[in-house]
């Protein structure tokens, strides 16, 4: 097959992916392709199990109705896979979306880097086996690494959340390991991904992600595209610095974003100042109970939030923003405290949309699944 004839088969299929059920017809107005190009592609496209007819279209003009076509969910499987600072949770996606298989493991703080890479390894080979799918079917893994990384080397460089994960050859070592395609993406950008996908951002072309838990960030959809910058680090938004503040965060220096509203960072206040040792679930029921401390550290916490993310959306000009789903936890201040900040501090008003994330532990594995299947449908995102 002529190099052109495959950019023409790819194309097919990603505009049978993206609309979900169309015609030939639709595929040659929509392409520009001969109506034989689009009827031999299309031929060995279902020889291939790759997309099947589904009936036929309802016609509203005299003439036979034409048949449809669609990506057999399960023709093809991503693998998503998420480093979280004690946690390793893995999964693999259809192409609806749908969780296949999900396997989760625990490790302690002071596992080193090694170990952990044989966690995740050990971790993809036990969910692949319980899950009985051909690994032919499998097309790739998307690694979503909770630091800075070096996209196109596949370099997990550093975390601060995650000190001993520094200079992994993470892409190189699962690929020998385990012999799938492996893509490494940040945890922000894996997020937004799967909003964009599957999510409050699906068919939507400029939005953010705020990221809010362990570490803070902001995946950032621009025009359809995920903004990586040029090393791969866009959206370092826990690490804005407010000068007059002295809390040190984990990437040693003082004043950042995330070491005063991050989640360990609320739970650390709330000790120092309340004198509860409380996690955040418990933080919120006290919160709820009516605790007038820690609704006065919630509100502080809540100002800050709210002034990094105005200046975000005066930078990007998105449509949309999209919270982390763990804003819930303080569900009685979002509007008032958050929202309505957002907005005074905003340099103009626009209609400007607020979603709360519908998508749990799992949303930034299932970007990572995502991330694979961009790939394999070659999409430009």
């Amino acid at each position: 097959m002529s190099s052109k004839y495959l950019i023409h088969k790819n194309n097919v299929l990603k505009v049978i992916y993206q609309n979900e059920n169309i015609s030939r017809k639709k595929l040659h107005d929509l392409l520009d392709l001969r109506f034989a190009t689009i009827t031999n592609i299309t031929k060995e496209l279902i020889e291939e199990r790759l997309i099947e007819e589904i009936g036929r279209e309802k016609s509203i003009n005299k003439g036979r109705p034409h048949t449809l076509l669609r990506i057999v969910p399960n023709s093809r499987f991503f693998i998503g896979c998420e480093l979280e600072p004690e946690k390793i949770l893995s999964l693999i996606l259809n192409f609806k979306g749908e969780i296949i298989s999900k396997e989760e493991v625990d490790f302690g703080k002071d596992i080193g880097k090694e170990e952990i890479l044989n966690e995740i390894v050990n971790l993809i080979k036990k969910m692949v086996a319980k899950s009985k799918i051909e690994k032919n079917r499998i097309f790739g893994i998307g690694f979503v690494d909770p630091g800075i990384i070096d996209i196109e080397k596949g370099v997990s460089i550093f975390s601060t959340i995650l000190p001993q994960w520094k200079n992994v050859n993470t892409k190189q070592y699962i690929e020998e390991k385990i012999g799938i395609e492996t893509f490494i993406i940040g945890t922000s950008q894996a997020k937004v991904l799967s909003e964009r996908f599957f999510g409050e951002g699906k068919e939507k072309d400029d939005f953010i992600f705020i990221e809010f838990g362990e570490g803070i960030g902001c995946g950032i959809m621009s025009k359809g595209r995920i903004v990586h910058g040029i090393g791969g680090v866009a959206g370092e938004f826990g690490h804005i610095q407010f000068p007059e503040r002295t809390e040190v965060c984990n990437c040693g220096k003082k004043g950042c974003l995330e070491a005063i509203v991050s989640i360990p960072s609320i739970e650390k206040k709330i000790k120092e100042i309340v004198g509860k040792d409380l996690k955040i679930k418990e933080i919120k029921e006290e919160f709820d109970k009516g605790d007038e401390k820690i609704k006065e550290i919630l509100k502080e916490v809540f100002e800050l939030f709210s002034i990094s993310i105005s200046n975000l959306i005066n930078l990007l000009n998105p449509g949309l923003v999209i919270l982390d789903k763990n804003f819930l936890f303080f569900k009685n201040l979002l509007n008032e405290f958050l929202i309505e900040n957002i907005k005074k501090h905003m340099v103009y008003q626009y209609d400007i949309k607020f979603e709360i994330s519908k998508f749990g532990e799992e949303i930034g594995a299932i970007g990572g699944a995502c991330l694979s299947m961009s790939k394999f449908l070659k999409l430009d995102i």
